[in-house]
């Protein structure tokens, strides 16, 4: 009897874990994107924050939207100050290729971030898409 009291709760208990992973929407909406929809994106939300999270050498060296502030990926959550206070803002990412951007949406998503947007091939397949990119 006991063996089966502890089944059924076991069962259970996996059940309700897997109920709370797959139907448990956070509300968050991230989307990896291409160069097209990404500047359709910029002109759509010209409120949004444009958000370059690359080094500053590479921001000097291999360009940078126009409009985009520069906050490398790792500071972040030091500099989360000059993010938006409303964490439902829409914010629109990129880095140089698409891997620290990915890295940095999830940070954003940890500090409470739910609407991001994010140039899935960095801004090396924005220039490959012949996109405007300032220097200086």
């Amino acid at each position: 009897m006991t063996n089966r009291v502890f089944r059924r709760a076991s069962i259970m208990v996996v059940f309700t874990i897997i109920f709370l992973i797959f139907f448990n929407s956070t509300g968050t909406n991230w989307e990896r994107v291409n160069a097209a929809t990404f500047e359709q994106s910029i002109m759509d939300n010209p409120d949004a924050l444009l958000l370059d999270v690359r080094t500053t050498a590479e921001w000097e060296q291999d360009g940078h939207l126009e409009g985009a502030v520069l906050i490398p990926h790792s500071d972040l959550e030091d500099r989360s100050d000059e993010l938006p206070d409303d964490k439902e803002e829409l914010i629109l990412l990129y880095c140089r290729s698409g891997n620290r951007s990915q890295e940095a949406a999830e940070t954003l998503i940890d500090l409470g971030y739910t609407n991001i947007i994010e140039l899935a091939t960095g801004i090396n397949g924005w220039k490959d898409a012949d996109k405007p990119v300032l220097y200086g």
